[in-house]
């Protein structure tokens, strides 16, 4: 959302903002005090079906159905051809294998699962996955759609938002947007597991449970540098993603880059991804970005990540790459960068945009790192925060100035947390944490055991208000 009422909302994000930078928890809770836990993943509903729906079934027939709940459609696709904008699909339980790819073409559709029943969409055998269209498809008229309650396994995505970006008319780069993905199981799929295009904004992805991304790689080690997401955001703006469960991810559980604005990421529990955990920004091919919008080639603008929890990452738990007013605030991050092989817990990364030479590449600018702890294992090596430089380019620097961070808690098993700043005009290496407070200005933040509970709470007093309120776990499964 660009203009006047883009800016309105903005505003209206930055004052959310400044409220969770302020607050201690959902209620007020002591943390390590036994809150209510914070549940993530597919809900089980009561809900009625909608009125009027068309209803499909493993059973159904796609000659004969009228769409009724006595004669329903076979196939998804064939309920698709007959609905008309606004309509709900409603899938009786079972199993879809579909022969071409699930495509919404027209706007306000649902598609979901039958009370107390459980769909699977299954495009494990459509080509199967290898052709860029099998997935679950949001196409470009398909705008206020919704995903709810339905299992889709396999697919080049298994989810995703289409976009006339390249279609060839700059004047009209529209996209799918306000698509509510909601309590879905979404795993196996060839690539990233769900994919936002550009301009597809307002996209919510709520409840949901996202794994086993990167199908394209089996058989070889994983080592978090495939293409293969969880969630892939380029140039959305004002994406939500919220009490999600993800993991087992081949690379990068969540990034929002190429311009994305405004996101909000919140209580999500990530486990077990094998690039980085919550990616503010990352590294974008010039072409995708919205000049008008973002002349400088910020790879994110104002997008916040809030008490999520964040566990076993092969690179950082939180990383930073060219974004602007990025807020992190109430996250906990749990064994990052295990087998020390790159990067940090915290990270503040570079951003190349393909080496073209009219390309930004901007440093992070005006960051907000607040209330996280960040624990790590013995034998950890690598920086707890590292901001990066490179010679190369004619010089580029991960961040300009010094980063808003305070009351952050940091804990290594048997050995000292250690601070590095790679900028040539800021150069620390090897600092513990008093020398880094002293370098950065940071504020009220300790170095001790946060005495960590099963949940992943703290419980010692002295990171009162710091990092997840309260635990983060899946619901009972609800198929």
């Amino acid at each position: 959302m660009r203009g006047p009422i883009g800016r309105i909302v903005s505003a209206i994000l930055a004052a959310f903002l400044a409220f969770a930078i302020l607050a201690v928890g959902p209620g007020g809770a002591a943390y390590g005090s036994g809150a209510d836990p914070i549940y993530v993943g597919p809900r089980v509903s009561s809900e009625a079906d909608p009125e009027g729906a068309i209803y499909v079934s493993p059973d159904g027939n796609d000659a004969t159905a009228t769409g009724g709940i006595n004669a329903p459609f076979r196939s998804v696709n064939a309920a698709l051809a007959a609905a008309s904008p606004g309509d709900a699909i409603v899938l009786r339980g079972g199993t879809y294998r579909e022969g071409v790819n699930v495509r919404v073409r027209i706007p306000g559709i649902s598609i979901r699962s039958a009370a107390g029943e459980w769909a699977v969409i299954d495009l494990t055998e459509y080509d199967p996955g290898a052709d860029e269209d099998s997935g679950v498809y949001f196409d470009v008229g398909s705008s206020g759609g919704s995903l709810l309650r339905v299992e889709v396994i396999g697919g080049f995505y298994a989810v995703c938002m289409e976009t006339k970006w390249d279609w060839g008319d700059p004047s009209d780069r529209s996209g799918a947007s306000d698509i509510l993905i909601e309590d879905c199981a979404l795993h196996g799929s060839r690539y990233d597991v769900v994919k936002v295009k550009p301009n597809c904004d307002r996209v919510t992805l709520r409840y949901n449970e996202i794994y086993d991304s990167g199908r394209a790689f089996d058989g070889n080690p994983p080592n978090g540098e495939d293409n293969a997401e969880g969630i892939d955001n380029v140039n959305g703006d004002f994406m939500t993603v919220e009490f999600n469960h993800i993991h087992d991810i081949r690379s990068n559980a969540i990034y929002a880059k190429g311009g994305a604005s405004d996101a909000v990421i919140r209580h999500n529990l990530i486990e077990r991804a094998y690039g980085g955990g919550i990616l503010i920004g990352f590294d974008t091919s010039p072409e995708y970005f919205d000049l008008d919008a973002n002349p400088e080639y910020y790879e994110s603008v104002r997008c916040a990540v809030i008490e999520n929890l964040i566990v076993d990452t092969g690179w950082e738990g939180i990383g930073l790459f060219g974004s602007l007013d990025a807020v992190a605030v109430g996250n906990t991050v749990v064994n990052a960068c295990y087998g020390g092989r790159f990067h940090s817990a915290i990270y503040f990364g570079l951003t190349y945009q393909d080496w073209e030479d009219y390309a930004g590449r901007p440093a992070n600018r005006n960051p907000t790192i607040r209330k996280n702890v960040v624990c790590q294992p013995g034998g950890y090596a690598l920086p707890m925060i590292e901001i990066r430089h490179s010679d190369e380019l004619g010089g580029l620097d991960a961040l300009a100035g010094m980063p808003n961070m305070g009351e952050n808690g940091y804990f290594v098993e048997g050995a000292a947390a250690r601070f590095e700043d790679r900028r040539p005009g800021f150069l620390l290496e090897g600092a513990g944490l008093s020398e880094w407070i002293a370098h950065t200005g940071e504020e009220g933040s300790v170095e001790e055991d946060p005495g960590l509970n099963d949940s992943y709470v703290a419980t010692n007093p002295n990171f009162a208000g710091m990092g997840i309120p309260a635990p983060i776990v899946p619901y009972p499964r609800a198929r």
